[in-house]
């Protein structure tokens, strides 16, 4: 197995930078009240997802490298569909879905799905 390509740690860093913008998205949201569960619920799945993300492109996680697409593909949707229900700012929101769909291109990489691929051997 070669060493990691230098994309999936900028990838990994990504991930690790959106989930942290997406779990301060989540104490911002949380204002006490019932009311806010939505919008709580919204930002953990966006935390959850960009933390997922990360964990793919760790150069240890066995993950085949089509797998890390989905996954920040999926990252991806969730992040639109928070801004659908304006669950916070919307600028954060854009810089998440930047941060998101920049994965994507990572993770589309031939030598990240290479990499990818080889972990599982």
């Amino acid at each position: 197995m070669s060493a990691a390509p230098k994309k999936m740690s900028v990838g990994l860093g990504l991930g690790l930078l959106g989930g942290i913008l997406a779990m301060a998205a989540v104490a911002y949201s949380w204002d006490g009240e019932l009311d806010s569960i939505t919008n709580v619920a919204f930002n953990l799945l966006m935390a959850t997802m960009f933390f997922a993300t990360a964990g793919a492109f760790a150069s240890s996680a066995p993950v085949a490298g089509k797998t890390i697409a989905v996954l920040a593909g999926i990252c991806v949707a969730t992040v639109l569909v928070s801004m659908l229900f304006g669950s916070t700012f919307l600028w954060l929101q854009i810089i998440l879905m930047v941060i998101a769909i920049a994965n994507v291109a990572i993770a589309a990489c031939p030598t990240v799905i290479r990499f990818g691929n080889s972990r599982l051997a």
